[in-house]
């Protein structure tokens, strides 16, 4: 079955949506955070 020859129906949403956004939110969210207070807190003036 390929993927791309059918439209995205809410089945297929609902299905790979959340395994897509939980990494995305939950992973990615912070480590930028800590990246971005990091450059905040080694900053000179």
């Amino acid at each position: 079955m390929d993927l791309f020859v059918y439209p995205m129906s809410s089945e297929f949403a609902t299905t790979w949506l959340p395994a897509v956004f939980v990494p995305l939110i939950g992973l990615i969210t912070p480590a930028v955070f800590i990246v971005l207070v990091g450059r905040y807190i080694t900053a000179t003036d």
